[in-house]
């Protein structure tokens, strides 16, 4: 057993301990009211919602509350954005790290999650949360008198993420939560919930009249990235968007406000043969429109996972930056293309050598990958079988 796998263990025996100590008995059967806790980007939050529909369904009468902070990206509500008004979260509370920076506003926060009573607490914590943080919110989830929690597990070992990537493959994070929940006897965990339903409200606005008049193959290209070690060179991207908008497909260009003015300059380069909808919608407008998209092509981000989650398929290409398939799309009709360096594993948000790993993903690459993916037998889109060959060469 490797020094890793060791250290590994004993921290995750030192978790049951103090979790079976400070709530000894067995997972409760029923609740009234339960807390899943969950802190994150738009892809942390969309890889979460199997896990917390999965609670939902083992609890249907209780009322569930989803604890939130979008952490360091201030005052983006991505979760009242994506799942305000679904039918299986009653309650979504969203605090920033500025108000929980004091002591006052800490315990503003204790006292009013303390006095909603919660019978069951979950905390889906990240795969690199620290031991000593999951300590810490064990302990804090005692204090709100929580009267039974689950879901800490140490995974995250900085200094063996290189060694253990070169001998072991990693689950992503929706097989890895579902694991988390089964080992409580909570299952089937890994299955999106049906969420992207309430973006048929949005149907009447003007883009998705448009896109139900195209009677082409339509492909999404999410260039944006939250670190700059995940981001594919702007003119590869609009090589690729050429490409295919010369060829009959129609190109839409999806992200946040702030990839607008990269995805300009990108449609600018590809000779404004896309529709650049850059900050223009919502994350559920956004959903629905991957979810009329044939595919979508990206880097490591937020669109990808949601892409996943209404069932559009991807050709992500990604950087070396994560352990192997921890933040890959879930499902396996995605592609993936990855660069293979020495340094890989590093756990870095910005690459100190040009991200050469990434870079070495080439546009025929990506184009390949395209046809592979359009060509695939999908029963919402039989248009693709007869076209996509013609389209993209071999």
């Amino acid at each position: 057993m490797s020094c890793a796998a060791i250290i590994r263990n004993l921290g995750n025996a030192g978790i049951r301990a103090l979790r079976v100590a400070l709530w000894p008995r067995r997972r409760p059967t029923r609740a009234a009211r339960v807390c899943v806790y969950r802190i994150g980007a738009i892809g942390d939050l969309v890889c979460a919602t199997p896990a917390i529909l999965a609670i939902c369904r083992a609890y249907p009468d209780a009322h569930l509350t989803l604890l939130t902070t979008p952490g360091n990206y201030s005052r983006s509500h991505h979760a009242e954005n994506l799942l305000a008004g679904v039918n299986w979260i009653d309650e979504i509370l969203t605090y920033e790290l500025d108000e929980v920076r004091s002591i006052e506003g800490r315990l503003a926060l204790g006292r009013k999650l303390r006095a909603r009573k919660f019978d069951l607490w979950f905390d889906l914590v990240l795969d690199r949360a620290s031991f000593t943080r999951m300590i810490r919110d064990m302990l804090l989830a005692r204090l709100l008198r929580v009267k039974w929690a689950f879901g800490w597990r140490f995974e995250h070992l900085r200094f063996a993420a290189r060694a253990e990537a070169e001998v072991k493959e990693f689950p992503d994070e929706v097989e890895r939560l579902a694991a988390v929940l089964h080992s409580c006897g909570i299952k089937e965990a890994t299955s999106f919930p049906p969420f992207a339903s309430e973006l048929q409200n949005h149907a009447d606005r003007e883009i998705f009249r448009r896109l139900e008049k195209v009677r082409r193959p339509i492909v999404a290209i999410a260039p944006g990235a939250r670190r700059s070690c995940n981001l594919w060179p702007a003119e590869r991207f609009a090589a690729v968007c050429a490409y295919l908008a010369a060829r009959g497909f129609a190109v839409f260009l999806i992200g946040g406000g702030d990839d607008r003015p990269e995805c300009d300059r990108l449609n600018s380069l590809a000779g404004n043969l896309g529709t650049n909808l850059a900050g223009k919608l919502s994350l559920r407008e956004s959903g629905a429109l991957l979810r009329q998209c044939d595919l979508l092509i990206c880097v490591d981000s937020g669109p990808q996972h949601l892409a996943a989650a209404v069932g559009t398929r991807c050709v992500a290409i990604f950087s070396q930056r994560n352990q192997r398939r921890r933040w890959y799309p879930h499902g396996t009709q995605h592609l993936v293309l990855e660069g293979s360096v020495e340094c890989h594993t590093c756990l870095l948000d910005s690459c100190p050598y040009d991200n050469r790993c990434i870079k070495q993903i080439t546009v025929e690459q990506v184009l390949a990958a395209a046809r592979t993916s359009l060509a695939a037998n999908s029963p919402q889109r039989d248009r693709i079988l007869q076209s996509a060959a013609a389209m993209i060469p071999e």
